[in-house]
Formats: structure tokens, sequence, C-alpha cells
């Protein structure tokens, strides 16, 4: 199972985008950046994977991308766990549905 995270690059839109349930593939590779991804045996939720990020220094070995415009994860960040995007909330995570 493939998990991959996307941080937000644009800090002042993710009151916007936090409010919506529906985002386009396009959009997702504007507005974020991927910053990390790995392949996994077992299968995680994405509980899991949230916690880890908001934990740990660095929470699954390297980075992607060094640059990036936050070091934690935040609100508004999107965790990616097979074919299903999350979006990151101040506690937790939602399902959200990207479109081609």
């Amino acid at each position: 199972m493939k998990v991959r995270v996307y941080f937000c690059n644009e800090p002042d839109i993710q009151t916007f985008i936090l409010s919506h349930d529906k985002m386009s593939r396009q959009a997702l590779y504007t507005i974020y950046n991927l910053v990390w991804e790995c392949e996994f045996k077992n299968v995680l939720n994405v509980g899991r994977i949230w916690l880890k990020f908001v934990d740990e220094k660095n929470p699954f070995g390297v980075a992607l991308r060094k640059k990036r415009s936050h070091n934690k994860i935040a609100a508004g960040d999107i965790i990616q766990v097979g074919n299903d995007y999350y979006m990151i909330h101040e506690v937790g995570a939602r399902k959200i549905q990207i479109n081609d």
C-alpha cells in the first residue's frame, strides 16, 4: 500500500480548502507539494500516519523535499493512503474526493 503526504504551499488558502470535500487533481498538484512517500506491506490507517507526523521530527526517514512551507503536518495538508485522500484538520482527518 502506497502512502503519500502532501503539504500545502499556500497558507492563505488553507481555510478555504478545509471547507470543501472535493478537489481536482490539477489543484492537488498546483497547491500541494509531495513531501513524503513510502510503500508499506501492512495496512495502515490515516490516524497512525497523522500521529507519526505530529509527534516525531523525522517521522519516516528522509523527506522527498527539503524546502517546505512548514515543518510539521498542519490543517489543510493531505495524506494519500492507496487510492483514498484525507484532509488533515486540527485533530484527525476526513476523507475527500479527488476529481480528474
